[in-house]
């Protein structure tokens, strides 16, 4: 069973053009994460994730320019909400790839375990969302 639009962006908590920047960086990440497993000399893991970081920077950007705008229009409830919302998603997500860009290239002695914690929070607080009626 497939989600509509709608049910996805009311359980994620990203807008349509967030889900977009995610999609079209994910395909560029994927394409250089082939390119560095075939060449491996050819450029570093920080390299690989320049895309992903970009992406999460364009995201926080959207989210600030949106809380704006629903500050202004005095909706600040749903500002502070959502906002808070974009900012942990974004945060956690970084968390998890400097982590792994680390352990990656070598320069972190933590185990696959403790690298993924911010992706079990994110994933708990998804389900904490998800049970949540609109």
């Amino acid at each position: 069973m497939l989600f509509t639009i709608k049910e996805l962006t009311s359980w994620l908590g990203q807008s349509i053009f967030e889900l977009w920047l995610y999609i079209v960086t994910l395909f560029v990440f994927s394409i250089l994460l082939a390119i560095k497993i075939e060449l491996p000399e050819s450029m570093s893991w920080w390299t690989v994730f320049i895309p992903l970081y970009i992406c999460d920077g364009c995201v926080a950007y959207f989210s600030t320019i949106v809380f704006i705008r629903l500050f202004l229009a005095g909706d600040k409830r749903l500002a502070a909400t959502r906002t808070l919302w974009s900012f942990c998603v974004v945060s956690l997500v970084a968390a998890y790839k400097v982590l792994l860009c680390k352990r990656l290239e070598g320069t972190s002695s933590y185990g696959f375990a403790g690298i993924h914690v911010p992706v079990f929070i994110l994933l708990l607080m998804l389900a904490i969302r998800s049970c949540q009626g609109d």
